[in-house]
């Protein structure tokens, strides 16, 4: 049962790794015995074979990133991320959540072999991007950065910001997994419930702790941890979901099933 889940020696880059979700999940794939490069525009504290800084909200950073990466890349996990409003400009978050995350896993495709993977953490708060589907393919339509950041500029009511972006997130892992299918390289997402990072008090910034609890916690009555999110999005890029592509996986102990059932109120879409 040792390296059950496939990771020993594999190359696997993590953006976010300074803290939070991506630090925990930079922590697991060490212990697993994956060669980690941790990518972040604060200082990485853990153990990782090499740390690069990162800024997503600048094109020519994400390149000098891709530029010092390895030729081969095994997983790909992009789970940096900002809160948006008051912290954060929306179009800034609309670049760092999206824009910037689609821009360095394009540059980075052509060197995930067959059997690679990658994993993108998203958000419950983007469980409205259904019904947002025109807006969100007339963004993904537009592939260059600066092209994508313009329309995001002009289009201030769509691009609101943290919900936005985090509906893109997952309308563009669904929309690119039937072609990287034809290359045998799968593309999920994970969506977390409310998560202990130090991002969260920026969201008690936009909304009281207790309106926050009322209407966005999991049912079970608490926030997750970082590792409780770390742990789905390892299993995701994973050997054990060799199968898997093209999913968004919320991770929320039932708080969408709740919404889609129409016990908790439908707030976010």
């Amino acid at each position: 049962m040792s390296d059950y889940l496939g990771y020993q020696g594999q190359l696997c880059v993590v953006t976010g790794a300074a803290s939070g979700m991506g630090a925990a999940c930079a922590r697991q794939l060490v212990e697993l015995g994956a060669e980690v490069i941790g990518c972040d525009v604060q200082d990485v504290k853990e153990p990782v074979k090499q740390a690069l800084a990162l800024d997503l909200l600048q094109q020519s950073s994400i390149d000098q990133v891709v530029s010092e990466l390895p030729d081969r890349i095994d997983r790909l996990f992009n789970c940096a991320g900002i809160p948006g409003m008051p912290r954060f400009s929306a179009l800034d978050t609309m670049v760092v959540n999206f824009i910037g995350l689609r821009h360095m896993t394009e540059a980075l495709l052509p060197r995930i072999p067959k059997g690679g993977a990658i994993a993108s953490i998203t958000s419950v708060a983007g469980m409205g991007y259904h019904s947002n589907l025109d807006k969100v393919n007339e963004l993904l339509a537009i592939e260059d950065f600066d092209a994508a950041r313009s329309w995001c500029e002009a289009n201030p009511d769509t691009a609101n910001g943290y919900l936005f972006s985090k509906q893109m997130i997952i309308g563009w892992t669904k929309a690119r997994a039937g072609d990287l299918a034809t290359r045998e390289v799968r593309i999920n997402c994970l969506s977390p419930a409310p998560t202990d990072t130090p991002m969260m008090p920026a969201f008690y910034e936009a909304a009281p702790k207790e309106f926050m609890d009322d209407n966005f916690q999991a049912p079970v009555g608490r926030n997750a941890t970082p590792e409780e999110m770390a742990e789905p999005l390892i299993l995701l890029n994973s050997a054990k979901a060799s199968f898997v592509s093209g999913v968004n996986l919320w991770v929320d102990y039932g708080y969408v099933a709740q919404v889609r059932m129409g016990q908790r109120p439908a707030l976010l879409g």
